[in-house]
């Protein structure tokens, strides 16, 4: 009598120990990662933000210096193209300039930076923005 219930039984032992998810959990995981990687290689200015100051030196050269801080989770960038808008008292742009600091700035990490440049004549502002960076691979 047991074997028969034991039999009866069986079937529904092995059909209810199927999971509903045929994929691998880690291999889901590994998918949301990879697209979130892409999400943020496809969007630097997103995840990307600078800071900084100024000052003129000795050989009344502007030197500006700064941090690049990067907020994203996985993506590492590079070249990241910095534009400093000289700005005299009224708030009129005197000049803009792009440069491009070549460091790498890691995920959840910030990178300095220091730039020597000559100074627009009545320049009273110093202003910094990213204009652009490279998704290392």
């Amino acid at each position: 009598m047991r074997s028969i219930y034991f039999l009866v039984l069986l079937p529904f032992l092995l059909f209810s120990c199927d999971s509903a998810n045929k994929e691998r959990p880690s291999a889901q995981y590994e998918h949301k990662k990879e697209s979130l990687a892409d999400m943020e290689r496809s969007n630097p200015l997103k995840f990307l933000k600078v800071n900084g100051d100024s000052h003129t030196n000795l050989m009344n050269k502007e030197v500006v210096e700064g941090t690049i801080s990067n907020s994203a989770t996985l993506a590492t960038f590079k070249d990241v193209e910095v534009r400093i808008t000289f700005s005299d008292k009224s708030g009129s742009v005197i000049e803009k300039d792009t440069k491009i600091i070549n460091d790498l700035v890691k995920p959840n990490s910030s990178t300095e930076f220091k730039v020597k440049m000559k100074k627009p004549k009545g320049t009273m502002s110093v202003a910094l923005d990213i204009t652009g960076a490279v998704a290392e691979k």
